[in-house]
């Protein structure tokens, strides 16, 4: 499980540290997939352990071929994915375009989510953090939250 915030500074190259807590969760397996998100309207990485990606694809492979949301998937999510694996120093090389779509150029931020996590500029983390502050403020006493009973 990966949860938490660690902030780290990509590189000019576009390498950047993967939180050496994860990196042991990975049991030997250093590659990650990374993959285009959104965020409440900020654009961010997802990154998946290697093998939470093989889980992912088999759920998109039951899924009907020619159905138009599967198809968007494929074409918004599985075709602009890229495998980054660690290298010997605990870093990621993340492709141009990824970063581009993240605006990925100095602070970043990762963000556990679960059997994943995600990597944000850090303004963008910032914004997202505050929405989810300012709705943190609707929760009810007995611990619903938007409708999502915890």
């Amino acid at each position: 499980m990966y949860f938490g915030r660690f902030d780290h500074s990509i590189d000019s190259k576009g390498r950047v540290s993967v939180p050496s807590q994860w990196r042991d969760r990975l049991l030997g397996d250093l590659r990650l997939v990374i993959a285009p998100f959104t965020v409440s309207g900020q654009r961010c990485l997802d990154a998946y352990p290697f093998a939470e990606w093989e889980i992912l694809l088999e759920k998109f492979a039951a899924l009907p071929r020619f159905d138009s949301k599967a198809i968007k998937f494929q074409m918004g999510y599985l075709g602009r994915s890229h495998q980054c694996d660690i290298d010997q120093s605990g870093r990621i090389l993340v492709p141009p375009q990824l970063r581009k779509h993240a605006g990925l150029l100095k602070d970043v931020v990762f963000v556990g989510v679960n059997t994943t996590f995600r990597l944000m500029e850090v303004g963008r983390f910032e914004k997202v953090v505050g929405e989810h502050d300012a709705e943190a403020a609707l929760v009810r006493e007995d611990g619903i939250f938007d409708g999502l009973d915890l």
